[in-house]
């Protein structure tokens, strides 16, 4: 009888052990305003707060390298903000936020704030995906590419002088316009991100209980699910979701820089 107990006693704390490492990061700026702006552009691994619920993790940001474009914590800009959040300036080639290093396996829900300025030209893109190495979309200096393989879910916001803004998904290497949502400029957006890159079909409750298919992602905005499944961006079956990029570009010439304000993030490991 005393085995028995013991054995499940034992049981019990391998599997509340197992649980309790499936990482749940919600991740703000802080509270107080600073700026990042450095003229060459640059990079920074300790500018921002750093995530400390996933031991390893990095939040890094990069500035164009041609010094456009800056970082700044600012405490107005969108009503989400609370405390602090982050304002991205897009330089002339990619102003980059992410988040590398992440304990996430195949499936993640990811959320976040953001709100986009009224910029006539520019462009903004979130991915989530596998970083590996330090010339991956997560951890280099460059944007995707169709040769960018490190990608489960990407999303984009293209700029034009209308006030509505074009979205597009990621479908294995090309971008796809998204129909039956519409972004408007100067708006304030929840973005949540249901990602399964396992190799089984994966539920999760929201509103009602959603059926998430293999190598597959949900998009919902302000409560209200995306229609369509959207499918992979090219990573590669079972790889982990251990990177989030969040990036802004505005083209060269263009008299006025497209600015973006985040804050609010959140990266979980269950749905």
């Amino acid at each position: 009888m005393n085995k028995l107990f013991a054995a499940a006693i034992l049981t019990f704390s391998i599997s509340a052990v197992s649980f309790a490492q499936v990482p749940v990061i919600n991740y703000d700026f802080g509270d107080k305003e600073a700026s990042f702006n450095p003229n060459p552009g640059a990079s920074s691994t300790s500018f921002l707060p750093k995530v400390t619920a996933v031991k390893g993790a990095k939040v890094r940001i990069r500035t164009a390298s041609d010094g456009t474009g800056a970082f700044n914590l600012v405490k107005t800009g969108a009503n989400f903000i609370k405390g602090a959040g982050l304002e991205v300036v897009a330089g002339t080639t990619t102003s980059k936020f992410s988040i590398y290093n992440l304990a996430v396996e195949t499936v993640a829900k990811t959320s976040f704030n953001i709100k986009i300025d009224a910029a006539t030209a520019g462009q903004w893109v979130f991915a989530n995906g596998a970083s590996e190495n330090s010339d991956d979309l997560f951890q280099g200096n460059g944007g995707i590419k169709e040769t960018s393989a490190e990608i489960f879910a990407g999303l984009r916001w293209n700029l034009s002088a209308a006030d509505q803004i074009n979205f597009y998904s990621r479908t294995g290497a090309k971008w796809t316009a998204v129909k039956g949502i519409s972004f408007l400029k100067n708006t304030d957006y929840l973005v949540e991100v249901y990602s399964n890159n396992s190799a089984e079909v994966k539920k999760y409750t929201k509103d009602t209980e959603q059926i998430l298919n293999a190598g597959t992602y949900h998009v919902w905005v302000n409560g209200k699910r995306v229609t369509g499944e959207f499918v992979s961006g090219g990573l590669e079956p079972s790889k982990s979701l251990s990177g989030f990029i969040i990036y802004g570009v505005t083209p060269k010439g263009n008299e006025t820089m497209a600015k973006a304000w985040l804050d609010n993030l959140e990266i979980n490991g269950n749905l």
